[in-house]
């Protein structure tokens, strides 16, 4: 991978209550190799040492933190797109994971052998570990690549993710959606949503460190599904079609025609009878190769009236 010296890439970063593994996170961004990198932080209402350790840094010029009401993780990193200054790239990092030194060099080679013109969003691998950096089962081993795919479900996890400005800037144009998932979803959707392209990096480039309540045991059965949906469709009223229609009401007009038509289709059969709703639910444009589990939860979701 080349070197990326004259890249200035912004690290945006939201915090909460994490003085545990702070410290050492913003060491490996800070030491991040052949780029300018800069970090910064909006704390989301800590309660305990964070806002302390942040200032320990407040005199490194890559370092620059404010505080804010608590937003919850989405609207938090989204507020941080908004408050972002002018660079060539941006990153999303999560406050306890440790990255290798070469991940955002890396990652910006891989996007600039692509057209600089259009949107892009970079995604990568990952080794999971527990609190102590000691390896576990489990890792992303691909990102919905596909608009139709990203429709049914946005594998796309954020503490990887590496945007360039033009995805950046799009993403600026419009409000926060009301109906918001997860930041790296709705990021994901809408990059693809507009004709943007997303690049997969199988090779893990840092560590993401599971711990308390950021460990999900996974979802292995059927009736765990059907229990997972039923949970949901309680906390939730049709979120993912709701987030759906936000996307094609702000960015519909950005959208080429295919892609608009295969959002509405969704949208139409995924709110009709049993019938239309099966016929989306099998219907082989949307499906999902490279995890099969994601369509299972997809078509639980229909047939329980959910999505």
């Amino acid at each position: 991978m080349g070197i990326n010296n004259g890249k200035k890439v912004t690290v945006l970063m939201s915090t909460y209550n994490g003085e545990r593994y702070l410290r050492q996170q913003i060491e490996t961004i800070l030491k991040q190799q052949g780029i300018q990198v800069q970090l910064l932080v909006r704390d989301d209402g800590s309660t305990d040492r964070t806002l302390s350790i942040l200032n320990e840094y407040q005199d490194n010029t890559q370092l620059h933190y404010y505080s804010g009401p608590n937003l919850k993780t989405a609207r938090s990193f989204m507020q941080l797109i908004f408050d972002s200054p002018k660079s060539d790239y941006y990153a999303f990092s999560d406050q306890d994971d440790v990255w290798n030194k070469n991940k955002i060099n890396r990652a910006i080679s891989l996007l600039e052998e692509n057209d600089h013109s259009i949107p892009m969003l970079y995604a990568g691998n990952f080794k999971m570990t527990d609190k102590d950096l000691n390896p576990i089962s489990g890792g992303q081993h691909f990102t919905t690549q596909k608009f139709a795919n990203a429709i049914v479900y946005s594998c796309c996890t954020g503490c990887t993710m590496v945007m360039n400005k033009k995805l950046r800037d799009i993403l600026r144009i419009h409000p926060i959606p009301k109906h918001l998932l997860m930041h790296d979803d709705w990021i994901h959707k809408v990059c693809l949503a507009i004709g943007g392209k997303v690049v997969f990096d199988s090779k893990p480039m840092m560590f993401y460190r599971q711990h308390g309540n950021n460990v999900d045991g996974g979802i292995h059965t059927i009736n765990d599904k059907i229990q997972k949906v039923w949970n949901e469709k309680h906390q939730h009223s049709r979120i993912m079609s709701s987030q759906l229609s936000d996307l094609l009401k702000l960015y519909g007009e950005q959208m080429p025609k295919v892609n608009r038509e295969l959002l509405q289709h969704a949208l139409d059969f995924g709110k009709g009878s049993f019938v239309e709703r099966m016929r989306l639910a099998f219907d082989p444009t949307y499906e999902i190769h490279e995890n099969r589990n994601l369509n299972h939860e997809f078509r639980i979701s229909l047939l329980m009236n959910y999505w």
